[in-house]
């Protein structure tokens, strides 16, 4: 994390503790003026229900904020009131409880509850140290860092790799390692040069995806790349299509892993504030909620990854609200985290039975709380892609890709830009899988789709339409700037080499473009793309024709 964020979060995180501190204060005062009452006035043991309130929540938050031995001491004394608690809300008589607290003071409960005070003055130094990724640049090219002793190879790999869109370095085995590493997003590296285990320089890529160029394929040499935190070999780096794939999905999920969106709900405004400035600072996008009432309107509006909710906030309970939510199907995959300081096992299995999938135990560590949301967030996506994305390339499916482009088709109608829409095709492509068998085929779709995914920017929308077609949805572009750039992919698509057995072989694709707004609807619109696409395929192929309507 930058100095100066670390600094800003650590700043930010003392005022909420500070105000924490003198909310808390007045809350004991009240907190020792209703466990008096209750003891001196046998129809006032209803405010031991406050009292206990109070305890669990402190024995949740306190510890949270940085206030540990006060979490410790609240929860302590909040298990010794339960019980009067409970008898309250079951309609014991009021004076045998008020007897039994009364009893419960003289044995030193009363100087407890009074010494809480005091303990908020024991708060742990406020850090901000937990990891945060590095910001996110708008169409910024990855960068590889390879270590290859062979030029010849080496030079292939920066080459064919450039065409992705990757910006290459190489490093030879003798030089100097740089001393930060904060602008590189994946290593290649022989392995041969890492015969060394005790090497300094191997420390810099624990925190990195690691692509290891091996042949062997023994039991103890895969092991000994796996225990050094290698996370793919390459037996074949001559080809660039298949390299440029492994790339491809191993900074997608290193990206997956750290970010997300996240929901919060929880009634303590210092402690949803603490989680939400925590979670923000760790790369997160967040959206904390203090009124379980708007839970609804808040979600469909967010559309979050995942859900983190307090098990009691109020007059609402998390699991009814959990279970209120999962009546609607969009939400039957939501998954929902209870934050609670209940150590019941039995009473946190009872929350997952209704409507839960996991149960987090109060206080919760910063590092913990990113962690935790961060690997949930993933997982989410994770699965949600094995509906919307299509499993070969990652890219939308059909009927999402339809979906996107009559949404741009609105915006278009909306804001009076222009926007494109284009259909690409392989070329030939019958040919190469009768020639070298679908699983080639399948390597030449994903190399056309990664490098979609490299060379257009993070807002286009990408599409697999069906076989070996492609739609594409350009936002804000015009018909000469989509030209340029489709022109450009068709050229380096066609400088790529693959691979079949011993025989290598080229391929390429044609494109029709049509201008969205230029059409009553984005169908009509894609029409026309499509059918500018076969006037391509009769003209020659490999290139780019405009629809007719654009032609004018």
């Amino acid at each position: 994390m930058p100095k100066s964020l670390s600094s800003d979060v650590r700043k930010k995180l003392e005022t909420l503790r500070n105000r924490f501190r003198d909310k808390t204060i007045g809350d004991i005062q009240g907190l020792v003026a209703n466990i008096q009452n209750a003891s001196q006035r046998s129809e006032a043991v209803n405010e031991l229900v406050a009292a206990y309130q109070l305890l669990h929540r402190l024995a949740g938050s306190a510890g949270t904020l940085g206030f540990t031995q006060l979490g410790e001491q609240a929860r302590k004394l909040e298990i010794a009131i339960k019980p009067l608690a409970e008898q309250v809300t079951e309609g014991v008589d009021s004076e045998r409880i008020r007897l039994q607290l009364q009893q419960l003071l003289d044995g030193g409960y009363e100087r407890d509850i009074s010494s809480l005070g005091s303990l908020l003055g024991a708060a742990e130094p406020v850090s901000a140290q937990w990891h945060k990724p590095k910001p996110a640049e708008a169409d910024r090219q990855s960068v590889v860092l390879i270590l290859e002793p062979d030029q010849l190879l080496k030079d292939q790999i920066t080459q064919g790799l450039a065409l992705y869109g990757y910006q290459i370095r190489s490093l030879s085995s003798g030089e100097q390692w740089p001393d930060s590493m904060d602008d590189v997003d994946l290593v290649m590296i022989r392995d041969t040069l890492l015969q060394d285990e005790g090497a300094a320089w191997l420390s810099k890529l624990r925190s990195l995806p690691v692509i290891c160029f091996s042949g062997a394929h023994d039991f103890t040499t895969r092991y000994r790349l796996a225990s050094l935190g290698i996370d793919a070999c390459v037996d074949e780096p001559h080809d660039i299509p298949a390299l440029a794939d492994r790339v491809e999905q191993l900074l997608a999920e290193g990206l997956a892993t750290l970010t997300g969106r996240v929901m919060i709900v929880d009634d303590d405004k210092e402690l949803l504030e603490h989680y939400r400035l925590v979670l923000t600072s760790g790369g997160l996008q967040v959206r904390a909620l203090d009124d379980p009432s708007r839970l609804l309107s808040e979600l469909a509006d967010f559309r979050p990854d995942i859900l983190l909710m307090d098990v009691q906030m109020g007059q609402y309970d998390g699991p009814v609200l959990a279970r209120m939510l999962r009546f609607q199907a969009e939400w039957l995959s939501l998954p929902i985290v209870f934050f609670s300081s209940e150590e019941d096992r039995d009473l946190q299995l009872d929350v997952l039975a209704r409507g839960g999938d996991d149960f987090v135990t109060k206080p919760v560590s910063d590092q913990f709380l990113v962690r935790t949301a961060r690997i949930r967030c993933y997982r989410a996506r994770q699965l949600d892609k094995l509906v919307s994305l299509d499993s070969l390339t990652g890219l939308l499916k059909h009927a999402l890709a339809k979906t996107e482009l009559n949404r741009e088709h609105a915006r278009c109608a909306r804001y009076g830009h222009n926007s494109v829409v284009a259909m690409l095709d392989l070329d030939h492509f019958k040919q190469v899988n009768d020639s070298y068998g679908h699983g080639t085929g399948d390597v030449v779709i994903k190399a056309l789709s990664n490098l979609l995914r490299h060379r257009l920017r993070s807002t286009d929308i990408i599409g697999r339409y069906g076989g070996e077609e492609f739609v594409l949805v350009m936002p804000e572009c015009t018909m000469d700037e989509a030209v340029d750039i489709l022109e450009a992919l068709c050229q380096d698509f066609a400088r790529l080499v693959f691979n079949a057995g011993s025989t290598e072989f080229s391929v390429t694709f044609s494109a029709g473009v049509a201008t969205l707004n230029a059409y009553e609807s984005g169908e009509q619109a894609l029409e026309a793309a499509d059918k500018a696409l076969y006037q391509r395929k009769r003209a020659g192929r490999n290139g780019v024709t405009l629809a007719a309507g654009d032609l004018s």
